[in-house]
């Protein structure tokens, strides 16, 4: 079902029945990508313009943000918003590891695309840095709630790559979930492996984690 940018899934489903998380992910997925490239294009600019003011943003030095695909809103251009500041992507586990990389970006389209059709540097040819040496990570995300819950595509790789964080509270990167407003949901469980955002920041405002 196509909803607007001020609608959400919560009011969609306002029949009192709970969606699953399936039922949810698919749901918000296809509203983001119903959204015209000229309406993801003003979403963008929106969202780093706000980031571009958050004090954790302005301060960090190391920022994972992510290759937006399936109609996430797109962080990219906050790398025009700060030049010197240097930018890393994920690149997914190989081999035995579970958790994900992050690759030094400099802002030009990756040649090699992981299973999932996304594009990753290389290992090799562009530094690689420890997640828990990050300063900030922008997470993609399905759906949040304004407590700052996070619905992810349920892989687990955020978990699993920072689940440090549950074992020493503080430490490493403050985790900002990045979204369009269309993706605010009332209420998401938090499941004991969830990984706590610092911040969630939309088109249209920023949510403090409560």
């Amino acid at each position: 079902m196509a909803m607007s940018d001020s609608a959400t899934p919560s009011k969609a489903t306002s029949s009192g029945i709970k969606p699953s998380k399936q039922q949810l992910r698919r749901q918000i997925r296809a509203a983001r990508r119903e959204l015209s490239a000229y309406r993801q294009r003003l979403a963008s600019r929106r969202l780093c313009a706000r980031l571009a003011l958050c004090p954790e943003v302005k301060r960090a030095r190391h920022i994972g943000l992510y290759w937006p695909m399936d109609g996430e809103i797109d962080p990219r251009p906050l790398l025009e918003r700060f030049p010197h500041k240097c930018f890393y992507l994920p690149a997914l586990p190989r081999a035995a590891r579970t958790t994900m990389m992050f690759l030094h970006w400099p802002g030009t389209t990756p040649r090699y695309r992981n299973r999932y059709g996304i594009p990753e540097p290389v290992l090799g040819r562009s530094s690689a840095i420890r997640a828990e040496r990050l300063d900030l990570v922008l997470l993609p995300l399905v759906a949040f709630d304004p407590s700052g819950a996070r619905l992810g595509m349920g892989a687990g790789y955020y978990d699993r790559t920072f689940a440090f964080k549950q074992l020493r509270p503080g430490s490493g990167p403050d985790l900002v979930g990045v979204a369009h407003q269309l993706q605010c949901v009332d209420h998401l469980p938090v499941e004991p492996w969830d990984i706590p955002l610092t911040l969630v920041a939309t088109d249209h405002r920023v949510y403090r984690s409560r």
